[in-house]
């Protein structure tokens, strides 16, 4: 299926969707070697559906599911007004890799910023990168991110450093203007 035919939705935490995310995070144990240096464990379902920092709440945090038709082929995670009033991060953009290429992560993203535009006074999205997944970084460099410059000592699970990137997306028009 082409990029085209991909969709997003905000997943509930229900029994169905932690199946249908331990199922692409399993596949996508690549990812997970190359940032954390182990698979992903029943943990990982958890905290993308319940994780959020000190100061926030799980109205926040927003778990996301990439379809194509009715599969789920794809998660994603976004934290509204990290960082910044004006700001959100992306937590996490993975894809089954039977699904990855034919444009999908740029497909995604583009989804993930018409979220964060719906949201009042959002106009930048930060994305957070460990730097040994060197494929991530010229992806999120390729769809319009730029590096800030901060760069976060390896910490948590990370294998290495983090760096952070950002975008402008713009801000919601009011009445269409």
């Amino acid at each position: 299926m082409g990029a085209a035919a991909i969709s997003m939705q905000i997943l509930s935490d229900t029994a169905e969707n932690r199946r249908g995310v331990d199922a692409v995070l399993q596949a996508a144990t690549d990812y997970h070697l190359l940032v954390e240096g182990a698979p992903p464990t029943e943990a990982h379902v958890d905290d993308f559906f319940t994780s959020h920092p000190p100061g926030f709440t799980a109205a926040d945090l927003f778990p996301l599911g990439f379809l194509a038709g009715d599969q789920l082929i794809g998660v994603g995670g976004v934290l509204r007004r990290w960082n910044a009033a004006n700001k959100a991060i992306i937590g996490l953009l993975v894809f089954d890799p039977a699904w990855r290429g034919g444009g999908r992560g740029r497909a995604a993203v583009g989804l993930i910023e018409a979220l964060a535009r719906s949201w009042d006074g959002i106009d930048t999205l930060r994305v957070a990168v460990v730097v040994s997944n060197a494929g991530a970084l010229d992806f999120w460099r390729k769809v319009g991110f730029v590096e800030t410059g901060e760069v976060k000592s390896k910490y948590g699970p990370f294998v290495a450093d983090i760096v952070i990137l950002e975008k402008p997306i713009g801000i919601k028009q009011e009445d269409g203007k």
